[in-house]
């Protein structure tokens, strides 16, 4: 059927006249749909609620009753009158639309003669009833003459016939309305796909739009609200033409404000109609924001091009002087260190040549500055004395600076920028300084602040993406007039410049970005009450002094070493070894569950390799952990991926992570840490076992 039964009967209305003609006739009645729904019911006798329809096997009966046997009688006439497999009397009506038959109407529940009670005592006791119960319940169903039950059957005919035309009058009038529905669906769904924006104006009022206009800027809003005041005149002019039909031909461009930081470029069709009596303009705007914005990237990139080139060729020229400049201060620092082994000092020589070792030394570092102008060179990860850094920007732009301004350093961070590439650091703070300095044309102080700062564990909204720990905190503020609402919102994005045309390529600030975040750092940008612009930097830090690595006191446990490769197993074993850890070797899972289940007592850590072959490391570990579910597992491996243990319940009962090659006493650590699960604060000296 294509509608729902209750789509098209009003099943409450039904109910009601089915309770009235129950309660007139003193029977009980139903509609029952061909698939077993009862829609209603009415008066049913307790036999029925009460027993057959409660039992398992008896309702199978009375489901089948009402669903299977009248269509077997119903072939041959339109009205039956049988008894049901509980052995009560039911008659059934079909009840058809456009000739499909979709349910029945049924008067049932009823004798035709004084019940058979020995034929109902035994179905008593089949089922489990109780008897007397149940023959109580047996002797308040009606019995009626065949007469009786004759004539209500020529009248249940006759209203199943007439539902089945209400039936079929509300299916037309169901099928009228989902037309009806369709065509404005399709009608609706081309003018709300379309890629424009569509609307008819009516008074400079839109009276009608399509989806993709409302979700911009809503409905009976005046069109003029919208267009930006440098273009209102020119629009409201090419609306009055078209109305009287003195021009035919669209407006190339119009900027609209979808919100008060969002700007489009339409272009702008319009045709005089009529609107529900009234005169009216039917106009379609196509979205040319794109093309609008790739004439001024193209614009921006010739810019930017033109600056590259000369980048390009100031690194170039920096390059050749730098190489040139250390082959020239070799040659003179080698002799001056050759003359000054053969001066003592008090010759009047000496001093002259450390004036002029010192100038050598001063040569080299201008060298490093020009070669930071290199963007090709190779990154070099390091930890960076940001505050030492900044003296060497600070240094190098002196030139650049005019006399009215002043650089105030309040230089306190004692620790250093983590794995910090100095080169792309170098350029994040000679931006920072050179917008700094623009930002004030009639001078003022640029100042520079650094400070140890510690992200915790409830800071996440304020610093997102950063995990809590310590980090170097710098401030680099100005004393300019600060920077709009706009200019906050868009200051990182590419091409983005608040200065006039041929003053900026609108990528600086974008670059500072990218190597910020390249350091797993974070920056942002704010007005400070009372002076200009503010940006704040934080870069993940550490307090370590030097790159010396201190290695961790062993031990005098034993470890079982796991690895497929034999290379790596015995060298690991001879490694551990000498730091005093007895070692047990296997080169598979399976050979290291047996060793393990014969020395599992001594064993205190297993070092586990996952990629293996055969039973492999993750199979190998949940074997182990079956028979003891304490072991200490260690798991080193080349691939550790967020996913590189599958089983989460595996994985949370591992000590420990490291992963290959663990070389420079992490391997140390982290045995230390599984073992003991008191891990070594960083920094902390540990003497290695003789």
């Amino acid at each position: 059927m294509q509608y729902r039964f209750e789509d098209i009967y009003d099943i409450p209305q039904i109910r009601e006249m089915s309770q009235m003609f129950s309660d007139l006739m003193g029977i009980s009645s139903a509609i029952i749909g061909v698939d077993g729904t009862i829609w209603v019911k009415c008066n049913w006798q307790d036999i029925c609620e009460n027993f057959h329809r409660k039992h398992p096997a008896t309702r199978i009966r009375c489901q089948e009753s009402d669903t299977c046997l009248p269509p077997k009688y119903l072939e041959k006439s339109d009205t039956v009158i049988y008894l049901c497999q509980n052995g009560l009397m039911e008659v059934a009506a079909p009840i058809k639309i456009q000739g499909e038959h979709v349910a029945n109407l049924y008067m049932g529940q009823f004798l035709l003669k004084p019940p058979d009670i020995a034929f109902f005592m035994k179905q008593a006791r089949q089922f489990g009833f109780d008897e007397t119960e149940y023959i109580q319940a047996l002797l308040k169903v009606p019995v009626f003459s065949e007469h009786t039950v004759k004539a209500v059957t020529d009248y249940f005919s006759k209203l199943a016939i007439v539902l089945g035309e209400m039936g079929l009058s509300q299916t037309r009038l169901l099928q009228a309305n989902e037309h009806l529905r369709n065509s404005e669906q399709r009608y609706r769904l081309v003018v709300d796909n379309v890629e424009g924006a569509i609307m008819v104006v009516q008074n400079d009022l839109i009276v009608f739009s399509n989806k993709k206009l409302i979700d911009a800027i809503g409905e009976d809003q005046n069109i003029l609200k919208y267009i930006h005041p440098e273009d209102k005149t020119a629009f409201k002019s090419f609306l009055v033409r078209t109305f009287y039909g003195t021009s035919r031909n669209p407006l190339e461009s119009t900027r609209i404000l979808i919100d008060s930081t969002k700007i489009k470029w339409v272009q702008t069709n319009a045709v005089a109609m009529e609107w529900q009596g009234e005169r009216a303009l039917l106009l379609y705007m196509s979205d040319i924001t794109s093309r609008k914005e790739a004439e001024e990237a193209v614009r921006k990139a010739q810019m930017e091009m033109v600056n590259a080139q000369k980048m390009e060729a100031i690194a170039n020229l920096a390059t050749g002087v730098a190489h040139d400049f250390n082959n020239l201060a070799q040659i003179i620092g080698t002799n001056v260190e050759l003359m000054l082994a053969d001066e003592s000092k008090s010759s009047p020589f000496y001093a002259k040549l450390r004036e002029i070792e010192l100038a050598v030394i001063k040569t080299s570092e201008l060298t490093q500055r020009l070669l930071m102008f290199r963007d090709t060179q190779d990154s070099c990860r390091q930890h960076v004395d940001i505050n030492q850094l900044i003296q060497q920007v600070v240094h190098s732009l002196k030139s650049l600076l005019p006399q009215t301004i002043e650089i105030d350093l309040v230089l306190k961070a004692e620790c250093k920028v983590k794995d910090g590439d100095p080169v792309q650091l170098f350029q994040i703070f000679m931006n920072l300084v050179l917008n700094a300095r623009d930002a004030m044309p009639e001078g003022g102080t640029i100042s520079i602040e650094t400070e140890n700062f510690n992200v915790t564990g409830s800071d996440p909204g304020l610093y997102p993406n950063l995990h809590p720990g310590q980090y170097v905190r710098i401030r680099v503020l100005d004393e300019g007039h600060g920077l709009s609402d706009q200019d906050l919102i868009h200051l990182f994005e590419p091409f983005y410049t608040s200065k006039p045309p041929g003053q900026g390529t609108g990528l600086g600030l974008t670059n500072v970005y990218n190597f910020v975040k390249n350091h797993s750092g974070y920056i942002t940008c704010s007005n400070e009450s009372g002076k200009g612009a503010s940006f704040m930097l934080l870069f993940p830090a550490t307090r370590m002094d030097n790159q010396l690595i201190r290695f961790p006191i062993g031990g005098f446990e034993t470890l079982l070493l796991v690895d497929d490769d034999p290379y790596i197993l015995h060298r690991g074993k001879e490694y551990l070894h000498s730091y005093g850890y007895n070692v047990l070797e296997a080169l598979s899972g399976e050979e290291a569950y047996e060793i393990y289940c014969q020395q599992r007592d001594v064993i205190e850590l297993v070092i586990m390799d996952l990629i293996m072959p055969g039973m492999g490391g993750e199979r190998c570990i949940e074997e182990l952990l079956k028979i003891d579910p304490h072991a200490t597992i260690l798991v080193a491996s080349a691939y550790l991926t967020d996913e590189f243990i599958q089983n989460q319940d595996i994985r949370a009962k591992i000590k420990g992570f490291i992963a290959k090659p663990y070389i420079k006493g992490r391997l140390l650590h982290a045995i230390r840490n599984a073992i003991d699960r008191n891990p070594l604060e960083p920094g902390e000296v540990c003497p290695r076992n003789p």
